[in-house]
């Protein structure tokens, strides 16, 4: 029974698991729209309707993770999964404990959706690929922004602490400036930190090229494989 159950339940192949996914997937969407419309105030009138259509989600999706776990021959490993803890959330958003907010949780949900496409599965091996050299990326990243952030805080702190009270602060800078997006909300006025910015600039242009090929190697190299 068990077996059976969670074969329904993962499969992409057989009529009566597509079928299951239709329903799970329409109810996510029908969900994410009302909660969308919710936030309309001309909608009013009609909260009391889409707040009882709460009910219907959440039955569904308590249904659904009770089943999962109890058909999965590795219930731990589900429970701590991303999906598992994914599902998890969802239905805590919906129980409306802790932030509103967790309920949108439902929309990485469509990830799953990816099982039905081999293109998708191309994508997961290229991360997987190269996911140690993503990590150190990231950890030299957090390295540089921390490094960038005490930087301009030590040039700029003194004469306009206004704009780079603190570290924590200079972070947003570091983060915008390195990405080289430039919102220009704060900026450094003093001659040491505009210096200290150009620099900041150049290491950003070429530092964040570097996941993109990455990525993009990786990728040409699942996608030869898979060819031949």
């Amino acid at each position: 029974m068990r077996e059976k159950l969670h074969f329904y339940l993962t499969d992409t192949k057989n009529y009566i698991s597509r079928f299951i996914d239709f329903i799970i997937y329409s109810i996510i969407f029908i969900d994410i729209i009302d909660h969308a419309l919710m936030t309309l105030k001309s909608m009013s009138p009609y909260y009391d309707y889409m707040e009882a259509w709460d009910w219907v989600p959440l039955i569904v999706f308590s249904v659904e993770y009770i089943l999962r776990v109890y058909s999965n021959p590795k219930r731990t490993s589900y429970i701590f999964s991303f999906m598992g803890i994914v599902h998890l959330i969802a239905i805590i958003g919906l129980c409306n404990i802790g932030p509103e907010v967790l309920r949108e949780i439902l929309v990485l949900r469509f990830i799953g959706l990816f099982k039905y496409e081999p293109a998708a599965i191309n994508i997961f091996t290229t991360f997987n690929k190269i996911k140690r050299e993503l990590l150190y990326f990231t950890l030299i990243s957090i390295f540089i922004l921390y490094i960038s952030a005490v930087g301009v805080w030590y040039f700029e702190n003194p004469t306009n602490s206004e704009q780079f009270p603190d570290i924590f602060h200079s972070m947003w800078w570091a983060v915008v400036t390195l990405t080289t997006v430039g919102y220009g909300d704060i900026s450094p006025i003093t001659d040491g930190g505009k210096i200290f910015a150009s620099l900041i600039i150049y290491v950003g242009l070429g530092f964040f090229a570097v996941p993109t090929g990455l990525i993009a190697g990786a990728f040409a190299d699942v996608f030869k494989r898979t060819k031949d």
